[in-house]
């Protein structure tokens, strides 16, 4: 059905643009020019967020592409000797990269699973490639649970725009509470033994084996990433700081002696936050590249690669324009605590931040537009707290990201596959995964967890 059915995931953010649209008219007092304004003026409306995701992603694709990691994903990628030890091994792979960082995952994953099939191939190993790609992929289910949760992180950061309801939270609050570890544990164990049992019993490499070994020596020779040509004299000053080891490692020790400072003096996970991982991520890529022309080759592809992301996120501002005024998203958040209880609540938030992320699939992004509500719900349900709907939250927006192709397609770029390819699989993932997200949350709203 997925292969038949579903468009191009650019198409997709525009056919939900109207959908939302057609339900703002629907079910809000906003009239069809309102709905049209609301989406204009929401279409820049999450720029300081987009770019803080875009410098997330692409951070995370260059230092995912810089030459030591990818010798270590091509070594890992040859100790397969079954397509099933194959799945296994890149499930594995992609869920704790996923809990390190979003952005790395969807590179790091597209490279893994490329590597596998390059290696399968190489052992004449038969293997479903989609079911390997979207295997990586579902590594971005646990992300929003784990170290570069946006919700958490924004929380975290000082000035953040709930801070005189709620304060300041630590992620210790959050993220490392024994809720949040328990449930991100069940669902990643959940995703390493479904993923292996979705392989057909007539094992197939369903991608040409050429396709794959066009990139096999560009992944065998500086990192996956061509080394430009030194020019004439004229530039020789240029080119000699540009390609100094010295300048570039000296750079991202730079930047890390700051934030080993910082951590050395304040709690890491009081300080941690959304521009601090990207400083992170920055200053590891300039040490692992070496040299600021092997990091700029490699962000330049991962510009190419990401550039339909980074225009999707302003249509999806417009979407998430609409959602926040015409009061749509506080519609959907509202229903649920209208028939919330004490044990009841975080199982509807939940279920509403995964509808929401179904038409706003970014975390930063839905916390900006319901984040207000839903602390002034909480707030009002005796027996609830902020910090247990948060990790709630946390579930629903990455929960739907299985169903929702926009962040698929740096993982679809890297491995040479279309949405259609993979995307029935994580369908799979997100039936079974939403089990335990809910169970997850009935235990939270009993005080079980």
């Amino acid at each position: 059905m997925v292969q038949r059915y579903l468009p191009d995931a650019f198409i997709f953010a525009l056919l939900l643009t109207f959908v939302t649209m057609g339900l703002a008219v629907g079910l809000t007092p906003s009239g069809p020019a309102a709905v049209a304004a609301q989406w204009g003026e929401g279409f820049w409306y999450v720029i300081t967020f987009s770019m803080q995701a875009s410098l997330a992603l692409l951070t995370g694709w260059a230092l995912a592409d810089s030459p030591p990691v990818k010798r270590v994903l091509g070594r890992l990628a040859t100790v397969p000797s079954s397509q099933r030890q194959a799945i296994l091994l890149t499930a594995v792979v992609g869920q704790l990269v996923g809990l390190f960082h979003w952005g790395m995952v969807l590179v790091v994953g597209g490279i893994f699973a490329r590597e596998v099939g390059i290696a399968m191939d190489r052992k004449d190993i038969a293997v479903h490639y989609p079911l390997v790609v979207a295997t990586a992929y579902a590594g971005l289910l646990p992300w929003h649970q784990g170290l570069s949760g946006a919700s958490y992180l924004l929380s975290a950061t000082s000035g953040h725009f709930l801070e005189d309801s709620i304060g300041v939270i630590p992620v210790s609050a959050t993220m490392f509470t024994t809720a949040n570890l328990v449930v991100v544990g069940g669902v990643v164990a959940v995703t390493i033994v479904l993923m292996p049992l979705m392989g057909p019993e007539e094992e197939r490499l369903t991608i040409p084996a050429e396709t794959l070994r066009s990139g096999e020596a560009e992944i065998a020779t500086d990192g996956g990433h061509s080394v430009a040509p030194h020019r004439d004299g004229s530039s020789a000053l240029k080119d000699a700081l540009v390609d100094s080891r010295l300048l570039c490692i000296g750079t991202g020790l730079l930047m890390w002696g700051y934030l080993g400072y910082l951590f050395a003096t304040s709690p890491f996970t009081e300080v941690i936050n959304i521009n601090l991982f990207i400083s992170a991520m920055l200053g590891l890529g300039f040490v692992f590249h070496t040299t600021f022309r092997s990091f700029f080759d490699v962000f330049r592809d991962a510009i190419e690669g990401a550039s339909q992301v980074i225009i999707q996120f302003q249509f999806y501002g417009g979407i998430m324009g609409i959602m926040a005024a015409s009061g749509l998203a506080e519609l959907i958040a509202s229903t649920a605590a209208e028939y919330a209880g004490e044990t009841t609540w975080y199982l509807l938030v939940f279920l509403s931040a995964g509808t929401v992320n179904f038409f706003v699939p970014s975390g930063g992004g839905q916390w900006t537009v319901t984040g207000e509500l839903l602390v002034n719900a909480t707030q009002n349900i005796p027996g609830t707290d902020v910090e247990t709907m948060m990790i709630a939250f946390a579930m629903g927006d990455q929960w739907t990201n299985m169903i929702q192709p926009f962040w698929a397609i740096p993982v679809l770029g890297i491995a040479g596959l279309s949405i259609r390819d993979m995307m029935g699989y994580v369908a799979v993932l997100f039936v079974f995964s939403g089990i335990v997200f809910g169970i997850g949350t009935l235990l939270m709203g009993y005080g079980v967890l």
